[in-house]
């Protein structure tokens, strides 16, 4: 026979209340930023629109899952001059990465990079770099505010799992997209496995990734937010 004091019932209830109060009043997950939301970018060339940049975003118990997909379709005449779509995996536990799964098409140029954490250490498979590290490897999917904490990163390509070296450079707060939204701009200057340079103009506010302009073969590609887009 089980007897149910008062007391006991008293303490039940206590309990139950707590983790329901504690539930309500948890935090956003978060990576370096207040908080996790989609985003999605219409994507210009030298002011024409060549396609999109999405990020939607997951939460599953203590991970959270990145899904990204970039298009890039370039045409003259009708004829397509540059053809880029990328796809990108990313699974994050408890603000570390866990594992990434990429595949790439550059223009016909078939490009992948995967990174699996086994053991405290990092797998890292790519079209362009095969190692094991002990090193957190930190993504080159921009959305990440931490790419932008310090003077210098080292940061995984995501396309072929080679690093670039980034200077980093913060130019100040600034207003953009007609003085609607304030942000924090930074300066990204590097090299790529091939040798190409990389030179990115990029944005945050409340840690949040809210725009970018690189340039690429001498245009100038240019990322608007959807809601502030109106071309």
């Amino acid at each position: 026979m089980i007897v149910v004091t008062q007391q006991s019932l008293k303490n039940k209830i206590l309990k139950k209340t707590i983790f329901f109060i504690l539930v309500l009043i948890s935090p956003t997950f978060s990576i370096g930023q207040e908080s996790i939301e989609d985003i999605s970018f219409n994507v210009y060339r030298n002011d024409s629109k060549i396609g999109y940049h999405k990020l939607n975003f997951e939460k599953e118990e203590d991970r959270i899952i990145a899904s990204i997909e970039i298009k890039f379709d370039v045409k003259f005449l009708g004829f397509t001059l540059y053809d880029y779509f990328h796809k990108n995996k990313e699974v994050w536990i408890a603000d570390s990465l866990f594992k990434l799964k990429t595949n790439t098409n550059k223009n016909g140029d078939q490009l992948y990079c995967n990174v699996t954490k086994k053991a405290e250490r990092f797998v890292i498979d790519g079209k362009n770099n095969k190692v094991i590290t002990k090193d957190e490897p930190l993504p080159s999917s921009y959305w990440i505010f931490d790419l932008v904490n310090n003077k210098n990163k080292r940061v995984l390509n995501t396309q072929d799992c080679s690093f670039i070296d980034f200077k980093i450079e913060f130019l100040g707060n600034e207003k953009i997209y007609e003085d609607q939204l304030e942000a924090m701009h930074y300066k990204l200057t590097g090299k790529e496995f091939n040798g190409d340079d990389v030179n990115i103009d990029i944005w945050y506010s409340n840690s949040k990734w809210v725009k970018m302009i690189f340039d690429k073969d001498g245009s100038k590609i240019d990322y608007f937010l959807e809601k502030y887009d109106d071309k």
